[in-house]
């Protein structure tokens, strides 16, 4: 366009391809959306439905151009990252959902009244701003108007066709018929209730799965949330009635929300990635868990009974209950990785494994499982360093509960070994926090500031011995680190077929 330079491509989604360039003009970053649709009134369309909206929360649209026979949507470059991401990396508390639904909930008011619906609100289209200086409401802007509706002009849709992303699409959408600002009103309550509660409750395995899910009642949001103002989630269940006639319009929803602020959480994130899941999904997940859970249990009657290891089975059974506290019963099964740790002499990587818990509270219970398992392979086996804490099990403690209680399990009581636990158990909740940062490099920095704390706190426990390897505890962080990031990538080119349901751009369902 003889004006816009190129810098780089930020993005994709299902109408095109976004890109970060430079406006030679006014001397300014811009976002380009090279529009990918092959029905050109629809990128008309766009502009014409966002050339009216002029709101704080709505991605303001520059200019409409064109390039090799397709256009081109110049809007302003919001920092930030999608609401989704910041959901998916744990970079959200109750309030900051509140805030930023209210803050939605004000620019669809301002599109309706210009005779604007979305019609494809979700939280890929939703993006989270920066905190100026860390400080202030959190607030977000709504993008992407490409399948908006302008009151007033004819219908580019087929009849009984639908366009829209179909986990967030409103029963009358899905039908096909006039979708108004109720519909995104339904859209929005969605997302705010994904970001609450942890999942999509419309989403299914398969887009046919999703279909089938489309118009029929949602669980109340109190059943995954009970913890919420009751008022809050009555407000989200009322916008998601499938009878758009009953649902609070855009502005009441805010109402609802911003009388509640005071009172939602401002510290502890929302759930993210695996509470995210379809809930086919998270069943299978659950099951395995469970089955996890038979085989530790079974096993350790096994040892208790006919094997005649009443004292081991004791000691494994408490040092398996953090990890039952945490609801990741599979991590019983790393966890006996400690006292290896131990034996190659790097005992202080150990507080790197608990930072692998889906919660804050999971990642607590597995820092301290790790000391528990840190000490006992110290006092039972003669694994690693004396750490000054207790005197060595005497021989046939695994048959003799009592000895196993005394010998083993009381020491794990004691003050300098609970100071120990309490710096495990607080450090796998730090590093938790380092590893969601967004980009590598500051996990990395985090990474590295955290072992420094851990090996200055250690160096006090005991006689000392655990702040001695300070590169065994560099060493796990940023392996923790890379892992974690690796993760991410693998997470993305793998994504199961129902989360690109509700990731994909927009899609016709033929009724």
């Amino acid at each position: 366009m003889d004006r816009f330079r190129v810098l780089e491509r930020i993005g994709s989604g299902g109408m095109g391809t976004v890109h970060r360039a430079f406006d030679e003009r006014l001397q300014r970053q811009v976002a380009v959306k090279e529009v990918e649709a092959a029905d050109p009134q629809r990128v008309v369309r766009e502009a014409q439905a966002a050339a009216r909206l002029n709101h704080p929360a709505i991605v303001t649209l520059y200019e409409l151009g064109e390039r090799d026979g397709r256009a081109l949507l110049v809007t302003e470059l919001v920092p930030g990252q999608t609401l989704a991401e910041a959901q998916r990396c744990g970079e959200l508390c109750d309030r900051d959902v509140g805030e930023i639904t209210a803050g939605l909930c004000d620019a669809l008011a301002h599109a309706h009244q210009r005779g604007v619906v979305h019609r494809d609100i979700k939280p890929q289209n939703v993006i989270v701003r920066d905190r100026d200086g860390g400080r202030g409401r959190r607030r977000a802007k709504l993008m992407d108007f490409g399948i908006a509706r302008i009151a007033g002009a004819p219908t580019l849709t087929a009849r009984g066709e639908v366009v829209g992303t179909l986990a967030y699409m409103s029963p009358e959408q899905a039908e096909g018929r006039l979708a108004g600002p109720e519909s995104d009103v339904y859209s929005l309550a969605l997302t705010a209730y994904e970001c609450w509660g942890g999942l999509n409750p419309v989403a299914g395995e398969t887009p046919a799965a999703t279909a089938r899910r489309i118009g029929a009642e949602v669980e109340p949001l109190e059943l995954h949330r009970p913890d919420l103002p009751a008022q809050l989630t009555e407000t989200i269940d009322a916008c998601l009635d499938p009878d758009p006639e009953l649902r609070p319009t855009a502005l009441e929803l805010r109402d609802g929300i911003e009388s509640e602020l005071a009172h939602l959480d401002a510290s502890r994130s929302v759930p993210a990635t695996e509470a995210s899941e379809p809930q086919e999904r998270r069943a299978r997940i659950g099951t395995g868990r469970i089955a996890v859970l038979g085989l530790l249990v079974a096993g350790l009657a096994l040892l208790a009974g006919p094997l005649g290891v009443g004292g081991l089975a004791l000691v494994l059974t408490v040092l398996c209950l953090p990890a039952a506290i945490a609801g990741a019963p599979a991590a019983a099964l790393s966890q006996p990785l400690v006292p290896l740790l131990s034996a190659v002499g790097i005992p202080a990587a150990a507080a790197v494994l608990g930072s692998a818990g889906p919660s804050p509270l999971a990642r607590a219970s597995l820092g301290a499982g790790s000391w528990a398992w840190l000490i006992t392979g110290s006092l039972a086996f003669g694994i690693g360093p004396d750490l000054g804490i207790g005197e060595p099990a005497e021989a046939g403690w695994t048959t003799d509960p009592g000895l196993a209680a005394s010998a083993i399990l009381a020491p794990l009581g004691g003050l300098e070994s609970l100071l120990g636990m309490g710096i495990f158990a607080l450090g796998a909740v730090a590093l938790g926090w380092a590893l969601s940062a967004r980009h590598g490099s500051i996990a990395l920095l985090g990474a590295m500031l955290w072992a420094a704390a851990i090996d200055a706190g250690l160096s006090s426990v005991g006689d000392g011995s655990l702040g001695d390897n300070q590169l065994g505890v560099v060493a796990g962080a940023a392996i923790a680190v890379a892992i974690e990031f690796r993760l991410r990538l693998l997470d993305v080119a793998a994504r199961p077929a129902a989360e690109a349901a509700t990731a994909a751009g927009p899609r016709p369902l033929t009724t």
